[in-house]
């Protein structure tokens, strides 16, 4: 039973009931709680809050595809997610109706849907509104200072894009509009999607841990250990994790995660790195917290190269720099080595059939082309050599720092030579 489950995770656990009161069976799953949005009783007539009909779903998806265009319209305006879904009418939804699920409309319970739900922040729009906006910037009954938003920005950090910014729990499979505008199925506990190892399940959902409430940190938990035979050339970067490898994969519309990226020791574009982990930086405007530096990423060993694989999130004009890597040697001098959009790296995301990017430069990795997904594109990262003009010097450390532009640049692995 899932409530069990849960509570032996200690995500349900009497403290946390405790803590969060009546919303602590909300914030495990989306917010929301598996047994909400079943056939009812109302007033002797037996309501289905949901349906199973595939049209109906097909028509939801359109709607939920003009609302994701309408907040990308708003955002690119405002630099910032509308408060509530009715914030895009009339300026970006010409039509209130597009906020109200095409089956909740046409089987006439729109009325007791709404009632049923509005009690839960995710569905308290002031306005006429049957879709669980989960940006929303209602407070976390219980948590001071943590809003859905913030909770959501926080997932965000664990899986990426992938999270969702809009759900219609008026069909099942449930329908979730993610950040990034693809679309996919789930239960009503979205996370499941992105779970790859039983830790994963117990990380994602436990909402004390993914916004920093507890002892230990979510990331570390989600990272598989390094293997034992991988050698000191092979940077360990454990420590300055901040990102899942989630951030690199995709699902399709039926909610299954795609493995798009590597992992492990492995080899790639003829180099072999250690793939654990990603160590993000943030860009302008961008939404999920990391931060715009990271220090003390140890090499304490002279080489001759250093071998980057790396990737960007969004795109620049080539010739932006985006990035450095500074090479801090032990005897107090540095080398600032830049990282040039166009000419290092270019967005990790390639729409298959788009060649207006050109072929400079070239990928180390390529997804597979059977895991391209439902919007037909694939993941790319790339490698960076950098030559060492001091080979004799030890180095001490590598500090890598975003410049702030609209990319934000992420560092998967470094292997020394």
């Amino acid at each position: 039973m899932r409530f069990a489950k849960l509570t032996r995770h200690g995500t349900l656990s009497s403290a946390m009931l405790g803590l969060v009161g009546g919303f602590g069976l909300a914030v495990a799953g989306g917010l929301l709680h598996p047994s909400w949005g079943t056939a009812a009783e109302d007033d002797g007539a037996k309501t289905e809050y949901y349906s199973t009909d595939p049209a109906f779903r097909e028509e939801c998806r359109l709607r939920l595809g003009r609302i994701h265009e309408a907040i990308l319209k708003y955002q690119k305006e405002h630099k910032a997610l509308p408060r509530w879904l009715s914030d895009l009418v009339p300026e970006y939804v010409n039509d209130p109706n597009v906020l109200v699920c095409p089956y909740v409309h046409k089987s006439g319970i729109a009325k007791k849907y709404r009632d049923k739900f509005v009690v839960f922040p995710v569905f308290a729009d002031p306005k006429f509104c049957t879709y669980a906006y989960e940006f929303c910037l209602q407070p976390i009954s219980g948590l001071p200072a943590v809003t859905c938003r913030s909770y959501k920005q926080s997932q965000m950090v664990l899986v990426g894009f992938g999270a969702p910014i809009v759900r219609c729990l008026a069909h099942r499979p449930v329908l979730n509009l993610a950040f990034d505008g693809s679309l996919y199925e789930s239960d009503v506990f979205w996370e499941d999607n992105f779970v790859r190892v039983p830790e994963d399940e117990v990380v994602l959902h436990d909402i004390l841990l993914t916004v920093g409430r507890a002892d230990t940190q979510p990331v570390p938990r989600m990272i598989q250990p390094r293997e034992a035979q991988a050698s000191a050339r092979f940077l360990d970067l454990s420590k300055q994790y901040n990102a899942t490898m989630l951030h690199l994969g995709q699902l399709d519309l039926a909610g299954n995660l795609l493995q798009t990226f590597p992992e492990g020791l492995t080899n790639i574009g003829g180099v072999k790195f250690d793939v654990r982990g990603l160590i993000h930086l943030t860009g302008r405007n961008f939404p999920i917290p990391f931060p715009e530096r990271v220090d003390g990423i140890l090499v304490e060993q002279k080489c001759a190269q250093i071998h980057f694989l790396h990737g960007a999130m969004f795109s620049a004009a080539p010739g932006t720099r985006i990035a450095s890597y500074v090479v801090h040697y032990q005897d107090g001098r540095t080398n600032e080595v830049p990282v040039v959009y166009g000419r290092d790296v270019r967005t990790q995301w390639h729409e298959l059939g788009r060649k207006e990017e050109g072929e400079a430069p070239k990928p180390a990795w390529i997804s597979p082309p059977k895991l391209e997904g439902p919007r037909r594109r694939a993941l790319r990262l790339y490698r960076m050599d950098w030559k060492n003009l001091r080979p004799e010097v030890e180095i001490k450390e590598i500090r890598f720092v975003s410049h702030l532009t609209d990319v934000a640049p992420f560092l998967v692995a470094v292997t020394l030579e």
